[in-house]
């Protein structure tokens, strides 16, 4: 299929014009880039693939598409500005919809705030021990 660069925009504006229907589209990634990709999350080194050109172009078009307004917040009825794609698949547990707007039906990708991203991957959050006891009591009495 090529690079995702020049299609997307293209499968965006279908989806627009012509509703449900160009919503079963979806952007396939390449075997090459998911055999690269499987490769990147064997190794643990899945942040690699946000520097894909395939993907800083479908980001944009993702935030575009959603007026960059966090879905999430919108479904509350409150207005965020979204500065984050959201896979609602996990990239780690569905690689072959890293490139995907749609998967049938669905969103794939959704434009997120931080703070709604944060929630939908508490996983994510920095989890720090809790501190040793001290070596010996400490007493000011």
């Amino acid at each position: 299929m090529g690079s995702g660069a020049f299609v997307c925009p293209e499968v965006i504006a279908r989806s627009r014009e012509a509703g449900p229907t160009a919503r079963r589209m979806r952007m396939a990634i390449s075997g090459g880039r998911l055999v690269e990709l499987h490769g990147l999350l064997d190794a643990g080194r899945e942040h690699e693939f946000y520097s894909w050109t395939e993907w800083r172009h479908l980001r944009r078009a993702v935030l575009a598409l959603d007026n960059n307004e966090c879905q999430e917040c919108k479904r509350r009825g409150v207005y965020s500005r979204a500065s984050i794609v959201h896979h609602v698949q996990h990239l780690r547990d569905r690689p072959d919809l890293a490139l995907s707007v749609y998967d049938g039906d669905r969103r794939q990708l959704e434009a997120v705030c931080k703070r709604c991203h944060e929630a939908l991957h508490p996983e994510g959050q920095r989890q720090y021990k809790p501190p040793a006891p001290p070596l010996t009591p400490e007493r000011w009495d």
